[in-house]
């Protein structure tokens, strides 16, 4: 879990974290976490030979475990999993998971508010800071700025359209394979492609990230998996985290971290902008400001 602020610790349960994760880890490394999920207290007091063995897998995949969800060490991850023991998440709050066709209306509202809580909770223990200023970094120096994404990326492509515009950065979006892989191909340096995929899977998302990297954009990859091929094929990977069980979700709290990051690089952005931004940002409330009821009509 890579934590760079260490009071994460204390507000987020790695069991939750690793829930979140299971879905991009190889199956050996599935069964790990599927162990520590099912023995939480057991394993906190187990060698790395003992968990490998409970999970039918070898001291080196422990190992593998811990790196592949940001851990230094299994004693590290034994102490976040006891910590989040120790806070006592008893009794376990509602989820996705729990609603059922016979779930009352309460039910299902407090099972949203709890997946959209843990996507911002989840991506925040997760987030880079370092990696994520090199973004803001780039998307601020850049003479243009391309955004793809399909499907549900659209949703959060619109606000990143919305954002950027805010602060002045030329900004163009677009869910059209065709049309992004003719901008990123002629687009060259001084050019940041944010391409969007909570997968990493999408073949049209790593297609424009490839041409991108090949025409000498640089591209930064919103997504979950690590290792995925758009992550491969990114300059940048910023990864918004989420547990949805798909068939109960639609997508949604994966798309609340999305726009956790989006919103992220809108006040960084804005954190670094000359005074004539902030002048020019002023003029933009004026205008549209007519165009409001007031309410007493």
């Amino acid at each position: 879990m890579r934590v760079h602020d260490k009071s994460v610790t204390a507000t987020v349960d790695v069991l939750r974290l690793l829930a979140a994760r299971r879905d991009e880890l190889t199956p050996a490394l599935q069964r790990i976490a599927d162990t520590i999920a099912g023995n939480p207290a057991e394993v906190v007091h187990m060698s790395t030979a003992e968990l490998a063995r409970l999970a039918d897998t070898s001291d080196a995949a422990v190992s593998r475990f811990c790196r592949s969800v940001d851990v230094a060490s299994f004693p590290e991850l034994r102490s976040l999993i006891a910590v989040a023991l120790a806070q006592g998440r008893q009794p376990a709050p509602v989820s996705l998971a729990d609603v059922q066709r016979s779930s009352d209306l309460a039910t299902i509202a407090r099972a949203v508010r709890n997946a959209h809580v843990d996507a911002v909770d989840l991506t925040f223990a997760q987030l880079d800071i370092a990696v994520t200023a090199l973004a803001i970094e780039a998307i601020s120096a850049a003479r243009q700025v391309i955004g793809f994404g399909v499907g549900a990326a659209g949703a959060v492509l619109t606000d990143l359209d919305f954002k950027l515009g805010l602060v002045g950065v030329p900004v163009t979006t677009t869910t059209d394979i065709h049309r992004a892989l003719s901008m990123t191909a002629r687009a060259g340096a001084g050019t940041v492609a944010i391409v969007i995929s909570h997968s990493g899977d999408t073949r049209e998302c790593v297609e424009v990230a490839q041409a991108g990297v090949e025409a000498g954009v640089t591209v930064v990859a919103i997504t979950t998996a690590a290792n995925s091929a758009l992550s491969r094929a990114s300059t940048h990977t910023l990864r918004p985290v989420a547990h949805e069980p798909r068939a109960q979700s639609g997508g949604t709290a994966s798309r609340i971290a999305q726009l956790y990051v989006v919103d992220l690089l809108y006040l960084g952005l804005l954190a670094r902008a000359p005074r004539e931004e902030e002048v020019a940002a002023d003029r933009m409330s004026r205008a549209v400001r007519p165009h409001r009821v007031s309410s007493g009509s």
